[in-house]
């Protein structure tokens, strides 16, 4: 068994997701585990944290979605952005990568609920998906009833 297990790199969400793997790594020690995750978002676990990896698991870079020599506006939702819009190929690329590796095709998905286009990628390959939301359950209200609320709350001016 080969798990690819998608990161999204901001905040505390992939030390989450790692925890989560590092646990699931203990027990299933048979099974392939591919992190892919940004190569800084990567950097600030393992090297900075000093979380070391059991055999069984390999980190994967993917690329951020920065295009080169990119002048930031100073907008701290623009690196996300970008990195959203490139997610679905980058995780992709990054998978084949991981599948040449270890010569074992992915046989499942977990990812961060944040990365919702990984059901499209599970469901073209015929492999479960397994989205972890790894924040509190009362954040989790808030980014599903966001639409809503914005739409509901919009008539007030807080001028």
């Amino acid at each position: 068994m080969h798990v690819a297990v998608l990161a999204f790199p901001f905040g505390s969400h992939a030390l989450s997701l790692v925890d989560l793997m590092l646990k699931l790594a203990r027990v299933a020690q048979e099974t392939r585990f591919s992190f892919l995750n940004t190569e800084k978002s990567n950097s600030s676990i393992f090297l900075a944290a000093r979380v070391t990896l059991p055999d069984n698991i390999k980190a994967y870079i993917v690329a951020d979605g920065v295009p080169l020599n990119r002048v930031f506006s100073g907008d701290p939702i623009e690196r996300v952005e970008l990195f959203i819009k490139e997610a679905p190929e980058n995780f992709k690329t990054a998978m084949d990568m991981a599948v040449a590796e270890t010569g074992r095709k992915i046989s499942c998905l977990i990812t961060d609920a944040f990365l919702s286009f990984a059901g499209s990628i599970a469901e073209n390959l015929s492999i479960p998906w397994i989205p972890v939301w790894t924040p509190v359950p009362h954040s989790l209200s808030a980014h599903i009833y966001n639409d809503m609320i914005r739409q509901r709350y919009a008539q007030f001016s807080y001028s």
